[in-house]
């Protein structure tokens, strides 16, 4: 784990000095001392002297060359006073924009099964992106901005003096509607029954529920659903197993929402593969093989109450495997098989390599050809049960798929013991949006699967404690600023995200300056920026900072604990952050973003607050447009908004 710069760093040498070179750098010390305490209370007392302001630091309007010459004065008598008690200390490590990142932003478009088939498809993307009808480069929503002055619109209301330790007080958020993505409860029927969830911290002190978007216990409509699609057990369990795709967290994370809705709705029970490294989630080297529980609460009892039944890749084998089972092993792999169902690693070389166990599932199982670029998924009732479909769903259907080949779940999908998900080989990824790859025809069914997901499939309580210090604290600044919070108790500050590393779509990887020239008119004057980025060198965001305070997640490694966490969090916690600011700018073609967005859509943030840093693509959210085909350069408000509802909503609020 890297620490900050200033910790581990071994002490310098300090060389004896004469003793006349001692006494005069003393007396040029303490002369410079006096002369930095005469200079820092002439810029203390001048503005009352001249302004007769009593209270300036609480006066927010107090701003220009006193403020800036009283902050050099702190500086300079900070600086005096470290050398007059012979401490040396490297000042410059303390300035921000010299840390090097404590850990990597865990992204997601890194991928090792890059090839020049991944290649030539990413730039059919672009092409279709480009060959798409330009978006006018401008603010819909704040077409003043560049016109707000601080006192006309942050100062709009004065807030009343803060004390230097003011705590906000989230207050408990019981209503289940949630801005723009509720409706009223005359048209929400899953909702009766429903409670507000709840978030568990470790310490006492930290209320993180305001982070809580979902429902726990979920409504008694979803409490009691039964899938129409569900497999007839006779008796005997049927199971799911599949292989992790093998790019960035959020690549991952997409196809698990995928499989876990799958094994769901069909009825069958879920087997989560061995623990194993994953791509870019290699931040904790004392543990090399994760686990899926280790960032979503599958393992907790409150995940039970979802009906997804989940064993382990042992307990499957133990079922299934043996000679008197109903999956045997074959004897020539048994032993490497067996060596690979509690680790594994995905070479074939290592004891305990993973290819042996995806042969066997594989070859005992069924395995649908399923490729998410060209292939959809569709729940229809009718065509499960063998008749024909209505002419409306089928014509929604091929609407959806927009081209691809459609794939109906039928017989094939509930008759085999197994069915097997091989998301690992390149050209079987499951890598799009739940939303855009599965279809229920359905509305009412359709909804059901995406409150699965907002309801269960969020990270563990741990992740949103540490998040909470984190945007309380970004809160705090913004409040004492005379920014507000929203009803769901989330702005106060703004926030972007900006990839930079292994991106592959270039034209959105762009300067700095860039960045601020195209999203200054979002921005309020003195309003706090805060930055999820893979970016190491910080003084790439100088021109952004010369406008702007900005934020970046090392800054709170002590204050929010961060160091006494998994590392492998703290792309997650970026995520969470940055889903709470005002306003939010992200990159496109990032899943990243993409999940950032959603995030907010949950907490009933409008998408017209949310924009892209590239001016092609800037407001590509300020409009109601149907996820089609395979695109998961952002998400689409279908995956949130009216889901608590049963039918399909308008595109008038989004």
């Amino acid at each position: 784990m890297r620490l900050p710069p200033s910790r581990g760093r071994p002490p310098r040498r300090r060389t004896s000095p004469d003793k006349t070179t001692s006494c005069c750098s003393y007396i040029l010390h303490t002369i410079l001392l006096i002369t930095g305490i005469i200079l820092l209370l002439s810029t203390v007392m001048l503005p009352y002297l001249l302004m007769g302001n009593t209270n300036f630091e609480n006066n927010p309007t107090f701003v220009g060359v006193s403020s800036h010459l009283r902050q050099s004065a702190h500086a300079v008598e900070h600086s005096i006073m470290k050398k007059f008690e012979d401490k040396e200390e490297d000042v410059a490590n303390a300035i921000h924009h010299d840390k090097e990142p404590l850990f990597p932003l865990l992204d997601e478009e890194g991928n090792k099964l890059d090839d020049d088939d991944d290649v030539a498809q990413q730039k059919v993307v672009e092409e279709k992106h480009d060959n798409a009808k330009s978006r006018p480069a401008q603010n819909l929503d704040d077409a003043n901005a560049k016109d707000t002055k601080l006192g006309d619109k942050v100062m709009a209301k004065k807030p009343d003096p803060l004390v230097l330790d003011a705590k906000i007080e989230h207050k408990e958020k019981e209503t289940l509607a949630r801005g723009l993505a509720g409706l009223p409860f005359s048209q929400t029927p899953a909702l009766e029954g429903a409670k507000r969830a709840t978030i568990t911290c470790d310490d006492p002190t930290i209320n993180a529920n305001f982070l809580a978007y979902w429902n726990e216990p979920q409504g008694t409509q979803d409490v009691e659903f039964e899938s129409p699609f569900a497999v007839d057990q006779n008796g005997e369990e049927k199971y799911l197993t599949f292989e992790p795709d093998r790019g960035g967290w959020n690549n991952i994370r997409m196809t698990l929402e995928i499989i876990f809705i799958i094994a769901l709705a069909t009825g069958r029970t879920l087997v989560l593969p061995p623990d194993q490294p994953l791509y870019l989630l290699k931040a904790d080297s004392s543990k090399k093989q994760r686990s899926f529980a280790d960032f979503f609460p599958i393992s907790s009892s409150k995940f039970e109450a979802s009906h997804l039944r989940i064993i382990t890749t042992e307990e499957f084998l133990r079922r299934e495997g043996g000679t008197h089972g109903r999956l045997p092993i074959n004897e020539d792999i048994s032993e490497a098989v067996l060596k690979a169902q509690n680790h594994c690693e995905q070479r074939l070389k290592s004891d305990i390599s993973c290819i042996p166990l995806h042969d066997h599932l594989r070859s005992v199982g069924y395995v649908p050809k399923l490729k998410s670029g060209t292939d959809c998924l569709v729940f229809d009732v009718d065509a499960f049960q063998g008749n024909d479909m209505s002419k409306e769903n089928e014509d929604n259907a091929k609407t959806f798929c927009s081209g691809r080949g459609i794939n109906y779940v039928n017989a094939s999908y509930t008759d085999p013991v197994l069915v097997h998900l091989q998301g690992s080989d390149k050209n079987y990824r499951l890598l799009n949006h739940f939303y855009g790859f599965l279809h229920f025809t359905n509305p009412v069914i359709d909804n059901h699967f995406k409150r699965f997901v907002r309801d269960y499939m969020h990270y563990i309580d741990p992740i949103y404690c540490a998040s909470a210090k984190i945007i309380q604290s970004l809160q705090e600044e913004g409040v004492k600023r005379g920014f507000t919070l929203d009803e769901e108790q989330g702005g106060g500050f703004s926030s972007l995200h900006v990839r930079r590393g292994e991106l592959q779509y270039k034209k959105v990887k762009i300067s700095a300056e860039e960045w601020y020239e195209n999203t200054k008119d979002l921005w309020e004057e003195n309003e706090i920026l805060y930055i999820a980025t893979d970016e190491r060198n910080k003084t790439f965001f100088d021109p952004i900072k010369e406008h702007h305070d900005i934020r970046f997640l090392d800054d709170y490694w002590d204050m929010a604990n961060l160091g006494d966490l998994d590392p492998n969090y703290m792309g997650m916690i970026d995520t969470i952050v940055a889903s709470r600011g005002r306003k939010f700018v992200g990159t496109y073609f990032s899943t990243f973003s993409g999940y950032i967005v959603r995030m907010r859509g949950y907490h009933g943030m409008s998408m017209k607050d949310s924009y892209y840093g590239t001016l092609q693509y800037k407001n590509s959210l300020q409009e109601w447009t149907p996820h089609k085909g395979s695109e998961f350069s952002h998400e689409w408000p279908s995956g949130w908004i009216g889901i608590d509802g049963d039918t399909v909503p308008s595109h008038d609020k989004f």
